[in-house]
């Protein structure tokens, strides 16, 4: 009987220990919180005004979301950099934004507005279009169970195209990620899923002609 009672405590400590080691596994992944241009509006660029020339106010509202359901963030100073392209693969800068550091709940979306007052020639075209670049970065702190891991760093940016009302051309926000680069895109089809299939149908061909050869 008391053998019994031992093993059955053991079998018990170990199967709390595995609860808690996975509920930890599961406390500490996380996942990067979205970042998104909700709005951007530019008077100067508005033709259905009879603005200032010289009204360089740039307002827009930033979207940040956490999608962790059991970990919260805490965001430092999130810096925001506007630029404006004056060709193909050169902008100019506009200015810059600060969105104050804040802490925001699991699985919540917070909504930051904020304006700045650009410097120079907002309504730049190239080829017709006036394009917009805009930037962050900042540093984040996650909040799992009841302690805060160390500063993750983050940034990411957008190139944003602008229509004769002073909005942006896609109505939808648009994700401040990382992978768009500071160009404009040619408008070229793209063809590196093409050049990838060719690839693997001669490597296809020369192990069959290689084997056959070597069966022959």
């Amino acid at each position: 009987m008391a053998q019994d009672s031992c093993c059955t405590r053991c079998t018990a400590f170990i199967i709390l220990i595995g609860l808690t080691a996975l509920f930890l596994w599961l406390s500490m992944r996380v996942d990067e919180p979205h970042l998104y241009l909700e709005k951007i509006y530019v008077p100067a660029l508005n033709k259905t005004l009879n603005h200032s020339p010289g009204n360089t106010t740039i307002l827009f509202t930033v979207r940040l979301v956490n999608s962790n359901k059991d970990n919260g963030i805490k965001y430092d100073d999130v810096h925001l950099t506007f630029k404006v392209f004056v060709s193909n693969n050169t902008t100019r800068p506009l200015g810059n934004a600060t969105v104050g550091r804040f802490y925001q709940g699991r699985n919540k979306k917070a909504f930051k507005p904020g304006y700045l007052n650009g410097g120079g020639n907002l309504t730049v075209t190239v080829s017709g279009k006036v394009v917009y670049r805009v930037d962050f970065t900042t540093a984040i702190k996650y909040k799992i169970v009841w302690w805060y891991t160390k500063r993750h760093l983050l940034w990411g940016g957008v190139n944003v195209e602008m229509n004769d009302s002073g909005l942006k051309v896609n109505r939808k926000p648009v994700r401040l990620g990382g992978k768009n680069p500071e160009v404009i895109p040619s408008g070229a089809p793209e063809s590196r899923g093409c050049y990838r299939a060719l690839v693997t149908f001669f490597v296809a061909v020369f192990v069959l002609l290689h084997d056959s050869h070597r069966f022959s």
